[in-house]
């Protein structure tokens, strides 16, 4: 092999490299959006159905919950293996529960949707995570930055969230999280490699 299909064939190995860990990496940006989009606005959740002070803060209760159940159920499930198809059903139930929560008739069923969007975002995190580590872009180094980069985007969204929140209220903000949610389903499941396109990018 000559240097120039050397430097080609590196080239193209890290663009399969940074193209399923930049979407994972989003995903991750999701899922922490709506755990800070949840915390934030929990309250506002419930004054929208007029719920008691007490229980004002049920959906953000319930959405740690999942959160934390559903991640750490990931960690301790094995190997990375089908992450494309698992991590685009966790994509998939964060959008539907996020919908979920926008369009809540009632408190009761607010709650619920938020403990089910805590575990889709859970096992989002645990499972975009891997496939940002396995990525291994630059020294490793760069996956790591990544994920923190995630982690400070979903924060910032939360905190966008407020100044959104008088032009559409939670319901709202919670549709744009659909939206966005949506956005890394689609891209997560088109740039994240199976587990055979995987190994044969990496040899």
């Amino acid at each position: 092999m000559t240097t120039a299909q050397t430097i080609h064939t590196t080239r193209r190995t890290g663009a399969r490299r940074w193209a399923p860990a930049l979407w994972a990496a989003y995903a991750q940006a999701v899922a922490f959006a709506a755990a800070a989009v949840t915390a934030f606005l929990a309250a506002d959740v419930a004054a929208g159905f007029t719920a008691e002070a007490a229980v004002r803060w049920w959906p953000l209760a319930a959405f740690a919950v999942g959160f934390t159940v559903a991640s750490n159920a990931a960690r301790r499930a094995g190997p990375l293996g089908p992450a494309r198809w698992t991590g685009s059903v966790a994509l998939a139930g964060l959008v539907s529960a996020a919908l979920a929560l926008a369009l809540a008739p009632s408190f009761a069923f607010a709650v619920a949707a938020a403990g089910a969007l805590g575990v889709a975002a859970g096992l989002t995190v645990a499972i975009a995570g891997r496939v940002v580590a396995a990525a291994e872009v630059g020294d490793g180094s760069g996956s790591v930055a990544l994920s923190a980069a995630a982690l400070l985007a979903g924060i910032g969204a939360g905190t966008g969230a407020l100044f959104a929140l008088p032009l559409y209220g939670w319901r709202g903000v919670f549709g744009l999280v659909v939206v966005f949610a949506t956005l890394a389903a689609w891209q997560f499941a088109a740039y994240v490699p199976s587990e055979a396109e995987r190994w044969r990018t990496m040899t």
